[in-house]
């Protein structure tokens, strides 16, 4: 890699590979939590994950380039953690918590690759037509963390919060 629009692609090439990888994910997610207000989030943003997919596809076209993926070690490292542990947990809300701190883990790096990927983009002055779909990306991640942020806070999680918690 020998400048900037190499280091940018190859950085778009990855989140393409994350927002591939996460439709799957959070579709399972989806059906495995037994909590009803995290399966419909998990559901929505698996919908709105496939719409990223397709702006990344056009931040691509608008480069003249084809859609590309690059392995991202940070999603397959928080992967194989979430299924490491669904593999050990029994309980089903302990489970669950597994999922919301999961999803809240996953947003945050997905928050910071659309920054990264922004900054990069108006340094190298690639336009509205790369811009826009990254910074919608972006804004629809944040969104999503932020439901996440009030799940955890939510009454029904809550009582999970206080079973959980020795005394």
């Amino acid at each position: 890699m020998n400048d900037l629009q190499e280091l940018f692609v190859h950085k778009l090439a990855q989140q393409y590979y994350i927002e591939q990888e996460l439709v799957e994910t959070l579709d399972e997610m989806a059906r495995n939590t037994t909590n009803d207000r995290m399966s419909q989030g998990f559901a929505d943003h698996r919908d709105e994950t496939r719409t990223q997919v397709q702006r990344l596809e056009d931040v691509f076209a608008a480069l003249d380039r084809s859609a590309e993926t690059r392995d991202c070690a940070i999603l397959d490292g928080l992967e194989e953690d979430r299924r490491d542990l669904e593999s050990r947990i029994e309980d089903e809300e302990l489970l669950n918590m597994v999922y919301l701190n999961a999803g809240m883990m996953t947003e945050r790096v997905e928050m910071t690759a659309y920054e990264g990927l922004t900054t990069l983009a108006e340094q190298l002055e690639l336009g509205n037509d790369v811009q826009r779909p990254l910074e919608s990306n972006y804004d629809e991640e944040k969104s999503a963390f932020r439901e996440l942020e009030t799940l955890a806070t939510a009454k029904d999680m809550k009582s999970l919060w206080d079973r959980l918690t020795p005394s």
